[in-house]
């Protein structure tokens, strides 16, 4: 689980695009937010994976605030599910998503209409 920061403001008033990653399988899934606080991860979560697959095993993700707080972390002791924060600065231990932030950022400025990029959130739809 990773996200893109700091987008321009969209139409809709998103800023922030939440991803994650199926490590076995490489199938992502994005939704645009309006902020990173922990409920609004933890509504992203269930709105966009739990619904459609159930809880995860394990999340693993860097040690973004909204990703360590409280909230989060019960949110996943309710699922049931492991939380697994990677390194500072280690690649290697959340790699597949960084590589993926990366990718969907190009594609994103590839498919966006607008000159001012203000549309990207009709693109980054779960």
């Amino acid at each position: 689980m990773d996200h893109i920061p700091s987008l321009l403001k969209s139409y809709k008033g998103n800023t922030e695009l939440l991803i994650w990653v199926d490590l076995f399988t490489g199938y992502v899934i994005a939704k645009a937010s309006a902020s990173r606080t922990a409920q609004t991860i933890a509504e992203s979560y269930e709105e966009c994976v739990f619904r459609r697959f159930g809880a995860s095993e394990a999340i693993r993700h860097d040690r973004e605030p909204g990703f360590m707080a409280d909230f989060f972390r019960a949110f996943n002791k309710i699922l049931g599910q492991r939380q697994r924060a990677t390194m500072a600065y280690r690649p290697q231990a959340n790699g597949t998503a960084k590589r993926m932030v990366q990718t969907t950022t190009r594609a994103l400025k590839m498919y966006v209409e607008d000159l001012d990029q203000r549309d990207w959130d009709e693109y980054a739809r779960d």
